[in-house]
């Protein structure tokens, strides 16, 4: 499976390493800029996308994973807003956290229109309404561990309790 990760100026990598950690381990990862030109995370990493957005269609995507960061200038950024609604109307799993959640929210509501969001779970303080994945930025060991589930990238019930005993509570096995 390929995994699709929005990079762009000022993004919190911190917030989806271990979740791209975890999705690694069954596919690969694909970074997205709004170009193909470099982007420097809030961490000062510097990072060049693999394609930009206007290389990508919903149909190819299965996940697209956006980490928070400052999205101000990518609000109304149309060709996002247009993939983000896409992916979310063809039910592929779309996940946010911290200032990304309220980004994908949004796109959740206006893609769904007047039948509205599909109602929201809450786990361990990651929201999970369908295929949208939100979180806030505090629970990013959560948001990594219940977009796994989500995913299905756990063997078996043991593989996710080990994960969570090893990622979570810190225990060594």
């Amino acid at each position: 499976m390929k995994y699709h990760v929005f990079i762009y100026e000022g993004y919190v990598s911190f917030e989806i390493m271990l979740a791209t950690y975890f999705l690694k381990t069954k596919g690969d990862i694909i970074t997205v800029g709004v170009s193909k030109a470099p982007v420097k995370s809030c961490e000062d990493f510097t990072v060049l996308p693999d394609v930009g957005l206007e290389e990508l269609t919903a149909e190819e995507m299965e996940v697209f994973l956006l980490p928070g960061g400052d999205l101000e200038p990518l609000k109304n950024h149309l060709p996002l807003q247009v993939l983000l609604r896409e992916l979310i109307s063809r039910n592929k799993v779309v996940a946010g956290i911290c200032s990304a959640a309220e980004l994908v929210k949004a796109a959740n509501q206006a893609a769904r229109g007047p039948k509205g969001a599909e109602p929201a779970i809450v786990r361990n303080g990651v929201e999970i309404a369908g295929n949208i994945v939100t979180a806030p930025p505090h629970k990013y060991v959560d948001f990594a561990i219940e977009l796994g589930r989500v995913l299905d990238i756990y063997k078996d019930d043991d593989d996710f309790e080990e994960t969570i005993r090893f990622f979570k509570k810190f225990e060594a096995e």
